[in-house]
């Protein structure tokens, strides 16, 4: 299992060059098993990951959807592969009401917002409901999905693959006080996990102001690697402020008490164009 990170900003795009390591584009994981690719949502990343795809030939591609914030689907009116003719795209996601994946998606290709209409792409493309928690990828691989704490309807997602699994949680309040799902459900959905990524947008005192927003603090995550024993952690979903050398101390700080508390699992601030194989 291949994961590339394409994207890894949260809430809006900063091009900004005090974030140049760890990138400004939001949220787009691209993840390939056995040649089969599954991209983790539609942010700003997946413009350049398109052009990657278009130039190896790839038109099989498998699409899911979190949840449509804007940080996590504006990125797909931009995404070359929907104006070949040849792609075939299966996109899976679940809004959780009757405001499904593909309304949301052809509303943001409405002349108000964008230039070309849904109905004038190219490629054929098919909606696949992802509300029950399941999923399958080219009736091969198979993935189990889990409701996060945000204020709308979230899915995180489990891959499993030759004895790897790879877990990620965008835009979840582990410790939100009305959750939907519970702790003891995140360590259970995480439970052994080659590698989790997880929203840490937050610090301690910034969580202050803002609990109900949907989003974790370092701390809280660390918690679930541990609870849930993890081989490694990856922060993510990076705050817009947040710049580099913030970063690369929040990660310094976390290695260094994972260090002193023995905690057995690699930690990691995610950074754009990052490659993992587990």
């Amino acid at each position: 299992m291949k994961i590339k990170f394409w994207g890894c900003r949260g809430s809006i795009p900063v091009p900004d060059s005090r974030m140049i390591k760890y990138g400004g584009n939001t949220s787009c994981v691209e993840v390939v098993m056995d040649g089969n690719v599954l991209i983790i949502d539609a942010g700003t990343g997946i413009r350049k990951l398109g052009e990657e795809l278009v130039k190896k030939d790839i038109t099989n591609i498998n699409l899911f959807i979190t949840h449509s914030h804007w940080d996590h689907i504006q990125g797909f009116p931009f995404f070359k592969p929907i104006y070949n003719e040849k792609s075939k795209i299966n996109i899976m996601g679940c809004a959780g009401s009757d405001n499904q994946i593909k309304n949301i998606l052809l509303k943001q290709m409405s002349y108000e917002f964008f230039p070309v209409r849904f109905s004038d792409l190219k490629s054929k493309i098919i909606f696949d409901d992802s509300c029950k928690g399941s999923m399958e990828l080219n009736g091969k691989f198979k993935g189990k999905t889990i409701v996060t704490n945000h204020p709308i309807y979230t899915l995180g997602i489990r891959l499993e693959h030759r004895k790897k699994s790879f877990v990620f949680l965008t835009d979840n309040e582990l410790d939100s006080e009305k959750p939907v799902t519970k702790w003891r459900e995140f360590v259970e959905f995480c439970k052994g996990a080659s590698c989790l990524v997880h929203d840490a947008q937050f610090s301690e005192a910034e969580y202050e102001k803002t609990k109900g927003w949907g989003h974790s603090t370092f701390e809280q995550v660390v918690r679930l690697a541990k609870d849930a024993n993890v081989a490694n952690l990856g922060f993510y979903h990076h705050d817009p402020d947040r710049k580099d050398k913030e970063l690369d101390a929040i990660e310094k700080k976390y290695k260094g008490i994972c260090k002193k508390e023995n905690l057995k699992f690699n930690i990691f601030a995610v950074k754009e164009q990052d490659e993992i194989n587990i």
